[in-house]
């Protein structure tokens, strides 16, 4: 890219990496076609307000980034007690009355201070300040590492209405948002989350995976909606066992496996399907010969931890339909696989 690439790194502190590079101009339409899939939802944040808690500004830059996506306006204080001193004088104001959340970021994250929010708010509508039909904002943990069980632990014991993984993705944010804050989509939520096990109830789904944890774990995920599931360690194996014909309705395929990778064995399955579907339209072949189909293309969903890895065009390029991250999360897996199996 003609570029140069470095760092200035501070022990304890952190680093920061800068780059040059020369880029051409992008095509605007594949921005807007991706956009486009959340437009109809964007409107529903309109007007709300955010107040982001962290101690590291630029990071609060960030996160402001993401939600402003979304229309809604962010305000920022550094740190727990400044955010106390902030709701103390927007209480009984405009401001506060569409202020719908507050994320934290782990790294200012303090429990004591979390429960002196909840009691502030609560001494406010006591005293009048507030009308008793405002609701109090919903609380969310920002963070980078966290267990479920951690995560659970939290929401449990109310100090959080839920925890949001970075880096942040527009995907779960929208539906993380949806499903607390309601604004009319709630209903549509709760139907996604009961139709998922009905879209993969009895789909046969081969998970391509080398390392054996990860196909455990994305084995027992789908299991739990009623899939089907076998798996495979190779890339070789996955091409063996999609060759057509074949009774798999989708793959979820890792990308960094040794000998042949994700996109590898996505490029050779998509050339064996190309080949059998221009003989059945040539009517060299029979669709007898091939389980009566007349046309093979079996769903591939790239597995991957790494998100920006996963959007990269290779992804498409190879012939893969979308992707997953690593854990799965419930709406993004919804998401991937709501256009192949929808059972209206």
């Amino acid at each position: 890219m003609h570029g140069e690439i470095g760092f200035v790194s501070e022990p304890g502190i952190g680093s920061t990496f800068s780059f040059t590079g020369s880029f051409a101009k992008g095509e605007v339409s594949s921005l807007d076609s991706r956009w486009k899939q959340y437009d109809p939802v964007v409107s529903e944040f309109q007007g709300l307000r955010a107040l982001v808690v962290d101690n590291r500004s630029i990071r609060a830059e960030v996160t402001r980034y993401h939600l402003r996506r979304l229309g809604i306006s962010v305000d920022i204080t550094l740190s727990m007690e400044s955010t106390c001193t902030y709701l103390s004088n927007a209480c009984g104001t405009s401001d506060f009355a569409h202020l719908a959340m507050i994320l934290i970021d782990k790294d200012a994250w303090n429990q004591e201070r979390v429960l002196q929010f909840r009691s502030l708010l609560k001494e406010h509508r006591q005293k009048g300040r507030l009308n008793v039909s405002t609701n109090f904002p919903k609380i969310f943990l920002l963070a980078t590492a966290m267990t479920p069980l951690e995560r659970s632990k939290l929401k449990i014991a109310g100090f959080v209405d839920n925890v949001l993984m970075k880096p942040l993705r527009l995907s779960v944010i929208v539906a993380c948002f949806q499903e607390l804050l309601g604004n009319g989509r709630k209903d549509q939520v709760h139907r996604k989350k009961t139709t998922l096990g009905t879209l993969l109830r009895e789909k046969r789904i081969l998970v391509v995976d080398d390392n054996k944890v990860n196909r455990r774990v994305a084995e027992g995920a789908l299991k739990k909606y009623g899939a089907i599931v076998s798996c495979v360690e190779k890339g070789q194996d996955a091409l063996d066992k999609l060759r057509p014909p074949h009774n798999f309705d989708a793959c979820f395929m890792d990308l960094q496996m040794p000998e042949m990778d994700g996109f590898e064995a996505t490029r050779q399955i998509r050339s064996v399907e190309t080949q059998v579907n221009e003989k059945i339209a040539s009517g060299e072949a029979s669709i007898d010969m091939y389980g009566n189909v007349s046309y093979w293309h079996i769903p591939i969903l790239a597995m991957t931890a790494d998100v920006i890895q996963a959007t990269n065009e290779e992804c498409m390029n190879c012939g893969m339909d979308g992707y997953v991250s690593k854990p799965f999360e419930e709406e993004q897996l919804y998401s991937a696989v709501a256009s192949f199996f929808e059972s209206g």
